[in-house]
């Protein structure tokens, strides 16, 4: 049987990756720049010595959670906290609302376009000007 294809990455490493990315709350590139940049998550991934390239390709811990869903990430974190319960004090918890979605639009050429017209239909009524076009079908187009 011919061996073809890239070799997997180890499971230490993925798991350690994806225990580290959810203690810090970072995400999949910053915890890949943490990795690089820190001899401790390197050791903690299983790493004997310092490595100067990243491990896998941030777009692969995306490929591994997939594989082993919402509950196996769910299973991993819950073993690391039980595996440390003790030094664990309190039982607060700590809830970050900033990543809460916000109500808040984000402007758009087509807005903008709109807010244009309307202002400058305004302006010219006030004024009394008389416009060669007013642009009101193209408002109901892009509304």
């Amino acid at each position: 049987m011919k061996n073809t294809g890239q070799s997997g990455i180890p499971i230490r490493t993925m798991v350690g990756l994806l225990l580290l990315k959810r203690i810090y709350n970072l995400g999949d590139e910053t915890v890949m720049a943490q990795w690089l940049q820190n001899p401790y998550f390197q050791y903690f991934c299983g790493e004997a010595e310092f490595q100067w390239e990243y491990p896998c390709d941030p777009s692969d811990l995306v490929h591994f959670r997939k594989r082993i869903g919402e509950d196996g990430a769910e299973k991993i974190f819950q073993v690391s906290v039980e595996t440390r319960k003790d030094e664990i004090k309190t039982k607060d918890v700590l809830v970050d609302t900033t990543t809460q979605e916000k109500n808040i639009t984000y402007p758009t050429d087509a807005k903008l376009l709109l807010k244009v017209i309307r202002l400058c239909n305004k302006i010219a009524k006030q004024k009394n000007i008389t416009q060669r076009q007013s642009y009101k079908r193209t408002i109901k187009k892009l509304s």
